[in-house]
């Protein structure tokens, strides 16, 4: 693999600015969760993802495929970039907002039972997103990692898959909030429903002094409204 197409798929730079703490909305609420012990909490969701499947299924009769993780990491990555909330972390102690953030996700390299931690670059089409994400995992594949280069920056969202679990709510590890401020998303095992849906648990665990329950919701529905219209979001 060339070098320039493996630094720019692994290009996860963005522009950072300061939140200024005097005329900041948020800044009494940062002030007062930011002092608790531990700010983070954690909403899930049942995601119907029957039409998202049924797409994929589409698409491969008609000789193409897509990897369900891509879709599902393309997905939350559009709605989180299209919420300043979710772009807003804390930097030397300090709120700041990212112009954009890129998918940190886990991965078992071949040949490995335990899984590596990979980056790719953020992109707002589905087919170059896909094209990052596989060639960080074929990188990962040569070199398996827990702290891939730049993975301890804070521009990033955090993506697992909690393979055969239907979970019904989940928690994820945290560091001290006043370092760790990176948002935590995970699927689960997609089950279907009495009713015939197939159902997809969303868990997204982040802070409160950053972002409120209706930032949250925002997500959701960003992100179910691409579940059930794919075809409008995936270009191969």
């Amino acid at each position: 693999m060339k070098n320039d197409i493996l630094e720019s798929a692994l290009n996860t730079n963005s522009v950072m600015r300061n939140l200024d703490m005097e005329s900041w909305e948020r800044r009494d609420h940062f002030t007062f969760f930011q002092n608790l012990k531990s700010c983070n909490y954690g909403v899930t969701i049942q995601q119907d993802v029957t039409e998202l499947l049924k797409f994929r299924e589409n698409i491969k009769d008609s000789g193409e495929s897509i990897r369900f993780s891509d879709v599902l990491y393309f997905f939350a990555m559009k709605s989180v970039n299209a919420i300043p909330e979710f772009m807003t972390r804390i930097v030397d102690g300090k709120p700041v907002i990212f112009d954009k953030v890129h998918p940190a996700f886990t991965y078992i390299s071949k040949g490995c039972t335990l899984h590596s931690n990979c980056l790719a670059k953020y992109a707002d089409n589905y087919a170059q997103q896909a094209k990052n994400i596989e060639i960080s995992r074929l990188n990962t594949d040569k070199n398996p990692t827990l702290t891939p280069e730049n993975g301890e920056k804070q521009n990033l969202i955090y993506f697992s898959i909690a393979v055969g679990i239907p979970f019904t709510s989940l928690s994820n590890p945290w560091g001290d909030c006043n370092i760790d401020s990176v948002p935590r998303i995970i699927f689960g095992q997609v089950t279907e429903s009495e009713t015939g849906k197939k159902i997809l648990p969303v868990s997204i665990e982040l802070l409160h002094s950053l972002a409120d329950g209706k930032h949250v919701a925002e997500f959701f529905r960003l992100f179910g409204e691409m579940c059930t219209n794919p075809e409008k979001h995936i270009n191969i």
